[in-house]
């Protein structure tokens, strides 16, 4: 059976009006077994042209919308590249109710949602906190993102979260207590995979993928395969890819297979995983 390879974690930064050699770039990873990528893309009403870079790192080469407004371009994206884009609502700029402005971007299309927990700019990506750029305090923010959680669990949504799991530990305990079913990957391995062991042994439902750890996969592949090992059913394939730079996608299935996992198990993180995680999210 040909293998089949699911991608749960990219981003955007690519206008529609570059599809065709997206398109072309898309080629060489169908070849290797690429089905579907889970593409997210931003919303923006409230930052001006300095400001939209507040949660954004700089190395990113932005291609697309210049106020990382991403609704048109990536849902004419996955329109383009049906069935193998599957577009998800970032919601790192979202600035109003979550569940009263989720449902709008659903509705147009998107078929799940990502989130980042910003408490402050002490963070692994070096860029600013939510309650200090938008004049809100902690506990406000907190509830705004505990309503992404709650909205994505009402509606069976999956949802990816980028959370450091021991750093903010106790916040991502009480998101979990209060939605113990969700469908969630704390990408990134949760930044720490010894706090993200703990979630794994509590909820059914939690994953992680390896989005963004190509070097660790490659520096230290024993320990990596070992985690994998013994999570066999909660790591998700996932790259971190920009779709105006695809072709890191090839990087990150050489890495994962690198690891010499068991035939199942690479089919479980390359595949299963990512269809239990994504469940209706994925096209049919």
């Amino acid at each position: 059976m040909a293998l089949e390879i699911i991608d749960v974690h990219s981003h955007c930064f690519l206008s529609r009006a570059k599809s065709s050699w997206f398109g072309e770039q898309l080629v060489p990873l169908l070849a290797e077994g690429l089905r579907h990528m889970v593409v997210v893309g931003l919303v923006n009403t409230h930052l001006d042209s300095e400001g939209k870079w507040a949660f954004i790192p700089r190395y990113i080469d932005n291609q697309g919308d210049p106020l990382f407004f991403e609704v048109d371009n990536l849902l004419g994206l996955a329109e383009d590249h049906a069935p193998t884009v599957v577009p998800f609502v970032d919601t790192r700029h979202l600035r109003g109710d979550p569940k009263e402005l989720l449902p709008k971007y659903m509705a147009r299309g998107f078929r799940g949602v990502k989130g980042i927990y910003l408490a402050d700019d002490r963070n692994d990506l070096g860029v600013s906190g939510y309650p200090d750029t938008f004049g809100i305090s902690l506990e406000e923010y907190n509830r705004l993102e505990w309503e992404i959680f709650a909205f994505a669990a009402a509606n069976d949504l999956p949802l990816l979260y980028h959370m450091d799991v021991r750093t903010h530990g106790d916040v991502t305990k009480a998101f979990m207590a209060d939605f113990p079913n969700l469908r969630v990957d704390f990408a990134h391995f949760g930044i720490s995979r010894k706090a993200l062991a703990y979630l794994f042994e509590r909820y059914p439902n939690v994953f992680t993928d390896t989005a963004s750890m190509l070097p660790h996969l490659q520096e230290n592949p024993k320990s990596y395969r070992d985690f994998i090992l013994r999570y066999p059913d909660r790591v998700c394939f996932g790259t971190d890819t920009n779709l105006y730079a695809p072709w890191t996608t090839l990087d990150y299935i050489r890495a994962v297979k690198a690891l010499e996992l068991p035939e199942e198990i690479e089919q479980r993180v390359f595949s299963e995983n990512p269809r239990r995680f994504l469940g209706s999210a994925l096209p049919a």
